[in-house]
């Protein structure tokens, strides 16, 4: 993976120009709501991935990279949004550029632009999850356990397990499916048979017994064991007696009654019933237009995610990435679950229809078949249309949709057509007109008939059979997968299972010591239940507090991202990701990110200048490692708490007579400042139990602590008899108090609110010499060198020296021990 070095971002989001430099360490990014913090991580986002999640995804309606990408006063101008990282990879030991624009988000520029370079930009791209935001770890906790197994799996990169799984299912859905047709299909062949022989019920016995009077009467031997091969007809001479008649008027009788009966079986009354259900079903369907609409997009949705090649959208061919095309589409077919419960429903009514339907096609068929072969044929230009709306009407029902089709088709079943009726009585009459035949013609075709449909019945036997072969097979691949999968799932998640509550133990291990937790995988599930005291094992958001679950989602990404990448886990962003948890546990969650992932470069955000010190406090960011903003504005993007700027905009208030705007702007600022110097230089503010401290008790706090550690210098430099110290310090010492009696900060100390709420009555020429004054004190508080704030540094008993970031001021506080 990597470690970024620099970010330059240029009119995008809420960014006009900024450069951030991070040197590859933990970085924290603090300011209240609104001040542009989530615009450096959009960009972090867009460089490595040429996405920005906040404008993708469920509830993001019309939102685009594209349109709201850029700055809002350029986004007509997508080439000039770009963002530019430079970046460490450890792993190749060398320094890389990766640069995006809004207008060719899909084309980074990439230098040096190897394939070992491209190959681990490619592999940050694939892991779109270093960025994490809140919402993103309330959907490990929170969610069902459903949609749970998709989001981890997605994070695991298992989620091609879960496409396989659900291919698999599909497939054995299908084949079991396929059965009903094909069962229907040799049902209807047997019927056939049936008739044909004249038996109630098909057995071989009876087959047997039926052939055999037939072969004694032409004079052939009995057929004495029925096999998968045995011709029923065999031995038959079509030459021998009479000349065979074209039709057999037995069969074409027993058909024809066989047809009647179906007709008469539709108008019924319990199977109109039945159609006027269905219609009724399918007629709401249709004219509810939220539930058309899903019915129809869920076979969209479905064919997009089979269609999809992990590469572009197969519709519109956009660019996508796998995981959140997947993500996408499956959110929007959840939302379509009453459709798809309402299409159910109506397809079980659809489907005693769709066979007797099936049923008139053959038999109708046959009826046909038999008129074409009387002398002379029976036209059947009813029973012909009749058939073809029939076949339509019974594919339609298969199909399903459109859903106004189908109500359509159900008209067809209403009633059978007086025109049709009239056909199937003169074809009937024609075939009771036809003379009676010669025992041996008859015995002749009905063992040629027989054959022909036992023919039919064999091989649609051997259809079934093969059927019920392909669903028995892709049912136990099915089941073998999901017992394997879910095998080598569950030793994924003991792994991360234990490393989860290792993490979770750490940060609260003052009340949850023996905390436990439990990620059971099943079929496209993982339940999540955690201990509870000792109480038992319930879900996340059973008891404990929206602090405790917001401390478990870090822990289990931290525990699945180590379990991914391992060594490579070196790069995450946390957007607010802690806000919630509880104050007592924010020193453990620094002292977990910094011990625990010591080669993980962290970038933070916050809005809570108090969980800012406490990443300084432990270690997890440097002095130096943070950017804090004050404000934005739409014109300039976020503004910094830094005495460039600040100085300049109270010169541009002044110069405009905008004295109370100059002062109120000095004051934030010094509050701002006076708290750092306090923090930095350990000095004693009067404690206040709603935590605003004010200017006036943190500036005369922070000038008095650092007078007494320049007496405690100059005392120490006296003890060791270094004279060129003690002049140096003296020297610091009184620049210091002068830079403070220009203030005229200790003429105001009885009553030092008084002195900064008349700030805002000055004049212009009263308040520059303030602002001047002010500007000369602040630098008094830094070095001289590189600017950094001073700080006294501690060795654990006693103060050790006032000094900074670069040594070049360094104040020994430590006297020599007395002899």
């Amino acid at each position: 993976m990597i470690k970024v070095e620099r970010i330059l971002i240029q009119e995008f989001r809420g960014i006009r120009e900024l450069t951030v430099v991070l040197k590859g360490r933990n970085f924290a990014i603090c300011g209240p709501n609104g001040t542009g913090k989530s615009g450096i991580v959009d960009a972090l986002e867009f460089a490595l991935t040429g996405n920005i999640s906040r404008l993708s995804g469920k509830g993001t309606g019309g939102l685009s990279v594209k349109e709201h990408g850029p700055h809002v006063d350029s986004r007509n101008r997508p080439d000039k949004a770009r963002v530019k990282l430079d970046v460490f990879i450890p792993s190749l030991n060398i320094t890389a550029t990766i640069e995006r624009t809004v207008k060719d988000a899909s084309k980074p520029r990439i230098l040096p632009n190897t394939p070992e370079v491209a190959v681990v930009f490619a592999q940050v791209e694939a892991h779109p999850e270093f960025v994490l935001s809140r919402r993103e770890i309330i959907r490990y906790v929170l969610s069902e356990p459903g949609q749970r197994s998709k989001e981890v799996q997605a994070l695991l990169r298992l989620e091609q397990v879960e496409t396989l799984r659900a291919s698999l299912q599909k497939i054995a859905n299908a084949s079991e499916k396929e059965l009903t047709p094909l069962g229907r299909g040799r049902s209807q062949a047997q019927d056939a048979l049936c008739r044909a022989l004249g038996i109630a019920q098909l057995t071989a016995a009876k087959l047997l017994e039926a052939v055999n009077a037939k072969r004694v009467t032409l004079g052939l031997p009995a057929i004495q064991e029925l096999t998968s091969t045995t011709s029923i007809k065999d031995g038959v001479a079509t030459g021998a007696g009479t000349q065979p008649q074209r039709l057999s008027k037995v069969q074409a009788t027993a058909d024809l009654g066989a047809l009647q009966a179906l007709l008469d079986r539709l108008v019924s009354e319990a199977m109109q019933a039945a159609r006027n259900a269905a219609h009724q079903s399918v007629t709401a369907l249709s004219e509810n237009p939220v539930i058309a609409e899903g019915v129809a997009r869920e076979e969209l949705l479905k064919s997009a995610i089979a269609l999809f090649d992990e590469k572009e959208c197969p519709v519109c061919a956009t660019p996508w990435d796998s995981a959140k095309f997947k993500a996408v589409v499956s959110e929007k077919l959840k939302a379509f679950d009453e459709a798809a419960a309402e299409r159910a429903a109506a397809e079980k009514l659809l489907l005693p229809l769709q066979e007797i339907a099936s049923e008139i096609a053959d038999s109708l068929a046959l009826c046909i078949r038999h008129a074409k072969q009387l002398v002379p044929p029976v036209p059947t230009p009813a029973l012909d249309n009749y058939l073809v709306a029939i076949r339509l009407s019974s594919k339609q029902f298969e199909d399903f949709l459109p859903l106004q089709q189908t109500a359509s088709a159900l008209e067809t079943l209403s009633s059978v057509p007086a025109d049709v009726v009239q056909s199937v009585v003169a074809v009937r009459a024609a075939v009771t007109a036809l003379p009676e035949q010669s025992v041996q013609d008859a015995a002749r075709d009905f063992l040629t008939v027989g054959q022909e449909r036992l023919k039919a019945f064999r091989d649609a036997s051997l259809q079934l059979k093969a059927g019920e072969e392909r669903a028995a097979l892709s049912k136990a691949v099915h089941e073998t997968y999901v017992a394997v999968s879910t095998e080598a799932l569950e030793e994924i998640y003991k792994t991360v299972q234990k490393q989860f509550g290792d993490f979770y133990r750490l940060i609260n291990k003052d009340d949850e010591s023996t905390f436990e937790a439990r990620l059971t995988p099943s079929m496209a599930r993982l339940a999540f239940d955690v201990d509870f005291y000792g109480r038992g094992f319930f879900p996340p958001g059973a008891y404990h507090s929206e602090g405790h679950q917001d401390g478990m989602g870090l822990c289990l990404y931290l525990a699945l991202m180590k379990h991914i990448l391992g060594d490579d886990f070196c790069f995450a962003v946390l957007d607010d990701v802690v806000m919630s948890v509880d104050s007592g546990h924010r020193r453990e969650v620094c002292k977990l990110l910094k011990d625990q992932f010591p080669n993980t470069q962290f970038i933070l955000t916050t809005h809570d200048e108090v969980w800012l010190r406490h990443m300084s406090a432990a270690g997890l960011v440097g002095a130096k490692s943070f950017i804090q903003f004050r404000r934005w504005d739409v014109s300039q993007g976020p503004i910094e708490w830094t005495d460039k700027d600040i100085w300049e905009e109270m010169a541009e208030y002044l110069k405009n007579n905008d004295v109370r705007s100059a002062a109120a702007l000095l004051r934030h600022f010094l509050e701002y400042f006076s708290r750092e110097v306090c923090d930095q230089i350990r000095a004693r503010v009067e404690f206040r139990g709603d935590g605003r401290y004010e200017l006036g008790g943190l500036m005369p706090a922070a000038v008095g602590r650092m007078r007494d550690l320049i007496k405690k210098g100059n005392a120490a430099a006296n003890s060791w008899g270094d004279k060129a110290r003690v002049a140096a310090i003296e020297a610091l010492g009184a620049k210091f108090g002068a830079a403070v009696a220009a203030t005229e900060l200790e003429s105001w100390q009885v009553n030092p609110a008084v002195h900064y709420n008349e700030w805002a009555n000055f004049v212009k020429a009263d308040f520059e010499p303030v602002v001047a004054a002010y500007k000369s004190l602040i630098l008094e508080f830094r070095c001289a060198a590189c600017s950094e704030v001073l700080y006294v540094s501690f060795d654990g008993f006693q103060l050790d020296a006032l000094r900074c970031g670069c040594g070049k001021t360094n104040v020994n506080l430590k006297p020599k021990a007395a002899a």
